[in-house]
């Protein structure tokens, strides 16, 4: 499993500039959805989602004509020719803010609940909504959360940075495991549990069996500053272990990154 993530600045011009040619390199059904965005910074990203998998599948030596993709009645997007590849490929898209990201997996192991795997990624920015303190937006999530990730959230000795940090990683642990799933929205999160401190995650009280956790963690910086994410991959592999300890995934082979610009530029240059 990788993840391969694209930064996009809302004020870079040259995006703005490539994202008309790009469109040209997606179906008309993608096409007329992303120009149905009101706000072109929301169509860039989808546009950016939907050529991710794509420039993978050029990696892998098929050609823009041979690809085609579907969806499970979830909606979770997968790609529907599969037997024109070496190995199969699983795959999961998400965005937030100023961030679009791919975890795939594309190995002779990937074999669980084809066409679409279980594999789900999600990302998220360190920042707290608007007129929110942190002990406030946690209440607003509480029956979200187990009893033991309320506690390591709130201890009066934390930092807020800290806190919040947190926060996000149990927040994307809980998305990218449900969107490893394929489940649709109405999944009880408080069911699954991360303990950051020690890296352990349990699900309805017990260790999910079969399950590999990687978070990650980078920064983008802007014209008006840096962001940072955070981000955690989920896939099932199968088999057992004695207890399901989240990586940490490095921003080298495993974690690549590229600006929206030279993104575009290299899905336009294929």
């Amino acid at each position: 499993m990788q993840v391969w993530a694209v930064t996009l600045d809302e004020n870079a011009a040259a995006a703005f500039q490539l994202y008309q040619r790009g469109l040209e390199l997606v179906d008309a059904d993608s096409r007329q959805r992303l120009q149905r965005f009101y706000h072109k910074i929301d169509s860039i990203r989808g546009l950016i989602g939907r050529l991710l998998p794509r420039m993978l599948l050029i990696q892998q030596g098929i050609t823009p004509d041979g690809m085609t993709f579907g969806r499970t009645e979830s909606g979770k997007p997968y790609i529907s020719r599969q037997s024109m590849l070496q190995f199969p490929i699983g795959y999961n898209i998400t965005h937030d803010s100023g961030l679009v990201a791919m975890a795939y997996d594309c190995s002779p192991g990937l074999y669980h609940d084809p066409p679409a795997y279980r594999i789900g990624v999600d990302v998220m920015k360190l920042q707290l909504p608007r007129r929110e303190t942190f002990a406030g937006f946690v209440t607003i999530v509480n029956d979200q959360l187990t009893p033991l990730e309320r506690n390591i959230l709130l201890l009066p000795s934390l930092q807020e940075t800290e806190a919040l940090r947190r926060f996000y990683l149990i927040w994307t642990l809980k998305e990218a495991y449900t969107k490893a799933l394929g489940l649709g929205l109405g999944f009880d999160f408080s069911r699954i549990e991360y303990d950051v401190p020690r890296n352990r995650v349990r699900i309805d009280g017990v260790v999910p069996q079969g399950w590999r956790f990687v978070r990650f963690q980078l920064a983008h910086s802007r014209s008006t500053g840096q962001d940072v994410y955070v981000g955690v991959a989920a896939e099932y592999t199968g088999g057992e272990q004695d207890g399901c300890v989240v990586e940490e995934g490095q921003p080298d082979a495993w974690l690549k990154v590229d600006d929206a610009v030279t993104f575009l530029e290299k899905a336009l240059g294929t």
